[in-house]
């Protein structure tokens, strides 16, 4: 008998696994009706696969579905109620239910079920969220927070709701109850505080916002350390610094942390731009914890600000709008208290990478704002030497490269910066602008097949600053392959230029933009050739020239170039800020596609601000 209903139910298990096949095909097809906008063929199988396995929740939710989209709402809900006789234990009908109301444009029903649903259930925790997250659905947030509200009353953790109601009350602009329940939690629940800190900043640039929520954190500052710290960044967020840094001396004096947080804090503010304030956090610091154990870190910060400082006040004296310029020389009262403060750090704190990055810094004011050449290189030389495995070597390196091609040496040059490629500890830019300048050092010798193929190596993992002056430089090479004699002279116009010696290099591209064998370099050379006007501050000439370039349009690929350098010289040459504006707003309508539209805009604004 056992033998006879083995294969029976064998063959009933294989009939049954047929059908749902069958079945899930039909499902599947109606998937691919509604993908094509083909509702009603869709709602026809899927009503009629409900109507044969009613308890299939995957027909019943794409039943719904179907309903809701062809705004048969009646349907909806007896569907809906239906599914409710099978399963009313189900709190997510409900939220369903009222839902479909919702959507029919009866708002006050769908609130009664929704409500109704919750009274019904009111040993259950989770019916108020459950409704909530059907008016957060609708978009109905005030609905969803008087929802949450009452389940956080009756809640036995009622920070459970808290979260929630937060991001509810920050939504609708309501900062202060936002804060307040943010606080709560973290009262409660100390461990959350950083993704907390994190919602509250992600809001606190919202009119208003900022001032209400230090408001209401204020009232918890005396509760726990969390809520200092909150505080201590909502008015750094304030650019309040001063109440800040008040407040980090109080956390660091309670805590007993012997400078640390100041110390955070004046790293913060450092990288923040400001400083100002940097430099008085780090002075605090070197005079109250003098013997604290990253004491030449804090010295190095206050260094490194005074560094900073003086480097904007230098910058608006300087002419770095130019794509050329001989660098001002900065005044030695300005520049002998920074170059002193990193001395001091090198004298004390010897052969610590604190010192050997004083070292580089002092040299990198020696030669870029001193003009001091000779010294600069020195320090270089005793950082390649003496510390080839610093992280702070690449940086030596480069710079004796570039001053050995100031210096016309080109030997030396392609020493230093293929050595670059040979250190231990080397960032990828570094190895790519490295590339990059021995591809230019070859170039300048007319040794063009080894530019190109550094550069080709280059070009296939290049994805910093110096990838786009790469690319030009690749493209003419092979665009000049055949030219071998005018490809030299451009070349020869190009080492000049970084000799700084711009008159010489204006000569030579206006011998190729003259040339009439010399075509491929026409565009470029007369661009160029105003560049060096523009080096040398002959601005009348240089706009004479680049209006003669934006004139070609479509016939030189460097106009809109042109036409941005125009505006500059009109902005920081000049000072016409009329003119300026013209120029960039000539740049965005005639040329959407350029890669200067961004800095045009930017100009614009600053320049109409000024203005104004």
């Amino acid at each position: 008998m056992i033998k006879k209903i083995i294969p029976i139910l064998f063959i009933a298990a294989s009939l049954l696994a047929q059908q749902n096949s069958l079945d899930q095909n039909q499902f599947m097809l109606a998937q691919s009706y509604e993908h094509q906008g083909n509702y009603s063929k869709a709602l026809e199988i899927v009503e009629a696969l409900n109507k044969k396995d009613p308890n299939n929740i995957q027909y019943f939710n794409k039943l719904n579905a179907l309903y809701l989209l062809l705004k048969n709402y009646d349907e909806s809900v007896s569907l809906i109620n239906a599914r409710i006789k099978l399963t009313p234990q189900d709190l997510s009908l409900f939220g369903m239910l009222g839902s479909t109301y919702y959507t029919a444009g009866d708002r006050t029903k769908a609130y009664t079920i929704w409500d109704d649903a919750i009274n019904d259930n009111q040993g259950n925790q989770m019916a108020c969220r459950i409704m909530a997250n059907y008016a957060i659905d609708k978009r109905d947030f005030d609905k969803a927070i008087e929802l949450l509200n009452r389940g956080k009353e009756s809640a036995k953790e009622p920070g459970l709701y808290s979260f929630e109601l937060g991001e509810l009350y920050s939504i609708t602009m309501r900062y202060k109850e936002a804060a307040e329940e943010y606080c709560s939690l973290i009262k409660s629940n100390p461990t959350q505080y950083s993704q907390i800190e994190n919602k509250i900043l992600s809001y606190s640039s919202k009119p208003n916002a900022l001032d209400e929520t230090i408001e209401v954190v204020g009232n918890y500052k005396s509760d726990k350390i969390n809520f200092k710290y909150l505080l201590a960044r909502l008015y750094i967020e304030k650019k309040n610094y001063d109440l800040a840094f008040d407040l980090y001396k109080e956390i660091d004096e309670n805590q007993k942390y012997n400078g640390d947080e100041l110390y955070n804090f004046a790293e913060f503010v450092f990288h923040d731009g400001e400083y100002e304030v940097a430099e008085e956090a780090f002075k605090f610091l070197i005079d109250k914890y003098p013997d604290q154990p990253s004491i030449s870190a804090v010295k190095l910060g206050y260094a490194k600000t005074k560094e900073s400082l003086f480097i904007k006040k230098y910058d608006d004296t300087n002419s770095n709008w130019k794509s050329y310029y001989i660098p001002a020389r900065a005044a030695d009262e300005e520049i002998e208290p920074v170059i002193k403060a990193y001395e001091e750090i090198v004298n004390v704190y010897k052969h610590s990478e604190v010192a050997i990055e004083a070292k580089i810094r002092i040299s990198s004011l020696l030669y870029h704002q001193k003009g001091d050449m000779l010294n600069a290189e020195k320090y270089f030389k005793a950082i390649a030497d003496d510390y080839p495995t610093s992280k702070f070597a690449p940086a030596a390196f480069t710079e004796l490269g570039l001053i050995s091609i100031q210096q016309a040496k080109l030997d030396d040059a392609e020493k230093y910066f293929s050595q670059i490629n040979e250190l231990s500890r080397v960032e990828t830019k570094d190895r790519n602008f490295a590339s990059y300048k021995l591809a230019k050092i070859y170039s300048y010798k007319s040794n063009f097949d080894k530019a190109r193929n550094i550069l080709s190596s280059v070009l296939s993992n290049l994805k910093d600053n110096i990838a786009n002056d790469a690319l030009e430089f690749s493209i003419l090479l092979n665009t000049a392959k055949n030219d071998s004699s005018n490809l030299a002279l451009y070349c020869n116009a190009e080492f000049l230029a970084e000799q700084k010696r711009f008159g010489d290099a204006k000569n030579l591209y206006l011998q190729l933009s003259q040339n009439q064998q010399a075509f491929v370099f026409h565009s470029i050379a007369k661009l160029k050739a105003a560049e060096m006007l523009i080096a040398n501050s002959d601005y009348v000439n240089a706009i004479i020239d680049l209006k003669l370039i934006t004139d070609e349009a479509e016939k030189n690929i460097y106009a809109d170039k042109a036409l941005y350098l125009l505006g500059k010289i009109y902005q920081y040459g000049l000072k016409d800020n009329a003119k300026a504006i013209q120029s960039y707003e000539s740049l965005l309508a005639r040329f959407p596609r350029s890669l200067y539209l961004d800095e045009a805009r930017e100009n614009i604004i600053l320049l109409k601000n000024k203005n104004s």
